[in-house]
């Protein structure tokens, strides 16, 4: 019985450790604040509540908008943008996605024997498609709101400053089955962060011809960094899904498995 069960635990950290390595990144605000039992985000005043979210792959930045007021706001995107560093980089898209469909008849002559035909083929067809434009401004009625996903802010792992992190060992899901994952983990300050973004963001309200713009800037920076060959779904830190934490991946390569039994 004994030998089965270790059998059955070895089965299952193989399974749990990757041929892929995950990286899990958690972010902080300098002037929002997060809700803790969804990680999401917040910036509130008298006129507007805006909310951030960078769940998934790749940080995904996530904006939701409320409008408090009992007049239309408008958000202003294309004088919006994320700062990340010292680069500036546009909430409106500068590509038009166009999707379509073609059809067409392709038509075939054979040469044939003693005469001075020769091979010849004809195609011809239609195509049909759309162009998604990007949208310049969000129009909110007074006391309504909208979301957009306008950019990913990473395209690949965050390199970190100092590959000598310490490594560690935590319970994989409640911790009571005695199964453990190596991972390494990294923390920082605002000011050693790898990675510092801003969100800048430009609304208005327009009373006649008269607009009334007002402009908010949101601070944020990485300040964990977990690196692990084990699904991060399996580390119970990780397994709800919050807007404070983004995830990065690298497919596949050669690793040692990452989960250990007690």
């Amino acid at each position: 019985m004994k030998t089965s069960f270790l059998s059955a635990l070895g089965l299952l950290i193989l399974a749990l450790a990757s041929c892929s390595t995950y990286q899990v990144n958690v972010l902080s605000s300098t002037n929002t604040i997060k809700d803790d039992k969804t990680g999401v985000f917040n910036f509130e005043n008298d006129s507007v509540k805006i909310t951030y979210s960078f769940s998934g792959n790749n940080a995904p930045v996530s904006i939701q908008v409320f409008n408090k007021l009992d007049k239309p706001l408008y958000v202003d995107w294309q004088r919006s943008a994320a700062v990340i560093g010292d680069d500036a980089v546009s909430y409106m898209p500068n590509k038009v996605n166009i999707s379509g469909s073609y059809s067409g008849t392709t038509y075939s002559w054979q040469s044939r024997p003693r005469t001075s035909l020769t091979n010849y083929s004809s195609t011809s067809g239609n195509i049909s498609a759309v162009a998604d434009l990007p949208k310049n401004t969000t129009f909110l009625p007074p006391h309504s709101q909208a979301s957009n996903v306008p950019i990913l802010l990473t395209k690949d792992r965050i390199q970190l400053p100092d590959n000598n992190y310490p490594k560690e060992k935590i319970n994989l899901f409640d911790g009571e089955n005695g199964l453990r994952a190596e991972v390494q983990v990294a923390n920082f300050m605002k000011d050693n962060s790898p990675l510092k973004f801003k969100s800048y963001l430009t609304l208005y309200t327009q009373d006649g011809n008269v607009i009334k713009p007002m402009a908010y800037q949101h601070e944020f920076y990485v300040s964990k960094i977990v690196n692990t060959n084990t699904e991060p779904f399996y580390l119970p830190e990780f397994q709800r899904q919050r807007g404070d934490f983004f995830l990065n991946a690298k497919l596949p390569q050669t690793t040692t498995a990452a989960a250990t039994a007690n």
